[in-house]
C-alpha cells in the first residue's frame, strides 16, 4: 500500500517531548469516522518506525471498511455464486487506495520503547470518493460495453474483462443504468456484463480438421493436428485464440494461438499408453481470453474433440548369436529386444520387406584360452554392434556397440559364453532400449 504522508508533520510530532496519549492503550471513537492505531515496539531495525506505524494504522482502518464491504457483498456473491474473499479483496484495495487523499494523520508519539501514529478516515468523505468513483466506473464500463459489442473479435473479450473489473469494487449496490443509451432500457450491469460474454463465448466454434486421425504409434514426428476456431453465427475465422490440445490430462497440454485463417497447429501429444482408440481434446483457454474468469460466475466450455486410431509398429527383428563360433539355438539377446517392443509400442514382428522398423546385429564371443586361468576359470568375451533402419527409406537411425563384455565360468568356455551374453542382454536392456523410445517418437 503507497503512502503519502506530511513529513513535516511527522517529525513535529516526533520531536515534542510528551507523554503517553491515550489512544495508545485505547481506540478513539468519535461518529462519522474510523480510526486507525499503528504501534511499533523498539528496538525497531526496520527502515522507519513511522512509516511502519503508518502502515500498521492504515491496515486497522482497511480492517473496519472490510467488515462493511464483505458484509454488503454477501448478497451479491451468494446470488451469483462467487468466491466472496476473492470478490471483496479486490474492493477493499481499491477502496482504501482511493481513499489515501482523505486519511488524516492525527497524532505521532515517539518514545524508547515504541512509536505509534492514530490516524483516521471520514466516512462522509469516503462515501462522496466512492459515489464519484463508481459514477466514472459505470461510465467506463458503458464505454467498454459498446466496444464489445461493435465487433466481434478476441478483443471483445478483454473490453468485457476490463468493464467488469471496473465496476466490480461498486457492486454491493446494484448498478442499475440505461443501456444501450438513449434506448430507455434499464439492465442491471453486472448481468448483462456476464450474459454477453457467455453469448460471445458460445459464438465461439472448434472446428478439427480431421474428426478421425489415424498413426502409427511411435512415427509422430511429421504428425500435425488442426483446428479452427470459427465465429458460428457466420463462419469467419477468429484470429488470436488461445486454444489448448491435451489427450487425458488437461495438465499435460499445448497451446496455440488462432492465425489470420482461424487455424491452431498442434503438435500430436505424448500418448500414454496403448490402447488402439485414443481422444485428442481441444479447447478455448478460458484463463487466457478473460482476464479474471471467476468473476463471471459459470462460463461455457468451448470444446472439440477428434478420435485417433493408434496402429502399432511393424518391427524386423534379425539378431545373429554366436557362441565360440557357432551359431546357438537359445538366444540371449533377440527376446530381449522383442519383449521391449511389445510392451512400449505393441509392436508386430514381421519379415523384412514391409517392416517400419529393421533391427539387426551380430554376437561373437571368443575364449581367452582353452583352458581355465591360474583360478580354475574359464574366461570368454562377447562383443556386438546393434543397428536400427527405418524400414521405409532405409536410414540407419541409431547403432551402437558393446564390447569386451567378460564371460566367467569354472565348467566351460561355453557356459562363460552364456554368461558373457547374459550380461551384453541386460546391457541392451539398462543402457540401449530405454533411449529408442524418445527416438521412435522423432521418427
Amino acid at each position: 500500500m503507497r503512502i503519502s504522508v506530511s513529513i513535516v508533520f511527522i517529525f513535529i510530532l516526533g520531536c515534542a517531548s510528551r507523554s503517553e496519549p491515550d489512544w495508545l492503550g485505547s481506540q478513539p471513537q468519535r461518529q462519522g469516522y474510523w480510526f486507525g492505531i499503528g504501534i511499533v515496539q523498539k528496538p525497531f531495525f526496520g527502515h522507519d518506525c513511522r512509516e511502519q506505524a503508518l502502515n500498521k494504522a492504515l491496515a486497522e482502518i482497511a480492517s473496519q471498511i472490510s467488515v462493511e464491504v464483505s458484509g454488503s457483498f454477501e448478497r451479491v456473491v451468494t446470488e451469483n455464486n462467487l468466491s466472496l474473499n476473492e470478490f471483496s479483496q479486490s474492493a477493499i484495495q481499491t477502496r482504501v487506495d482511493n481513499n489515501l487523499p482523505n486519511v488524516e494523520y492525527m497524532d505521532f508519539y515517539d518514545s524508547k520503547e515504541q512509536c505509534g501514529l492514530l490516524a483516521r478516515l471520514s466516512k462522509s468523505l469516503y462515501y462522496e470518493t466512492i459515489e464519484r468513483q463508481r459514477h466514472n466506473a459505470v461510465q467506463s464500463a458503458l464505454s467498454l460495453l459498446e466496444r464489445a459489442e461493435s465487433d466481434f473479435n478476441v478483443q471483445t473479450f478483454t473490453y468485457l474483462s476490463e468493464a467488469i473489473s471496473e465496476i466490480l469494487p461498486y457492486m454491493d449496490i446494484p448498478i442499475e443504468e440505461e443501456y444501450p443509451l438513449g434506448s430507455g432500457r434499464i439492465v442491471n450491469l453486472y448481468s448483462y456484463i456476464k450474459l454477453l460474454t457467455n453469448k460471445s463465448i458460445n459464438r465461439l466454434n472448434l472446428v478439427p480438421e480431421k474428426k478421425n486421425l489415424e498413426i502409427k504409434l511411435g512415427f509422430t514426428r511429421d504428425f500435425q493436428l488442426s483446428v479452427s476456431v470459427k465465429d458460428i453465427e457466420d463462419n469467419s475465422p477468429i484470429e488470436s485464440i488461445p486454444v489448448i490440445c491435451y489427450m487425458k490430462d488437461k495438465g499435460e497440454n499445448s497451446s496455440s494461438l488462432s492465425n489470420v485463417k482461424g487455424d491452431c497447429i498442434f503438435s500430436i501429444p505424448p500418448i500414454l499408453d496403448n490402447n488402439s482408440i485414443q481422444y485428442i481434446n481441444y479447447e478455448v483457454n478460458m484463463d487466457k481470453i478473460l482476464h479474471n474468469p471467476e468473476y463471471f460466475g459459470a462460463i461455457s466450455q468451448i470444446q472439440a474433440q477428434s478420435i485417433l486410431k493408434v496402429n502399432p509398429p511393424k518391427i524386423n527383428i534379425l539378431i545373429i548369436e554366436n557362441i565360440l563360433g557357432e551359431s546357438t539355438v537359445n538366444p540371449y539377446i533377440q527376446p530381449v529386444i522383442s519383449d521391449f517392443f511389445s510392451r512400449y509400442f505393441s509392436a508386430n514382428f514381421v519379415e523384412t520387406d514391409n517392416a517400419d522398423l529393421k533391427i539387426s546385429g551380430i554376437v561373437n564371443t571368443r575364449a581367452v584360452s582353452d583352458i581355465p586361468n591360474d583360478y580354475g576359470i574359464y574366461l570368454v568375451f562377447g562383443d556386438i554392434t546393434l543397428s536400427i533402419y527405418n524400414g521405409k527409406t532405409g536410414e540407419k537411425i541409431l547403432e551402437q556397440s558393446f564390447t569386451k563384455i567378460q564371460g566367467s565360468d569354472f565348467q566351460s568356455n561355453r557356459e562363460a559364453a552364456n554368461q558373457s551374453l547374459k550380461k551384453i542382454s541386460q546391457k541392451i536392456k539398462e543402457d540401449f532400449l530405454p533411449g529408442i523410445i524418445e527416438i521412435i517418437k522423432g521418427l
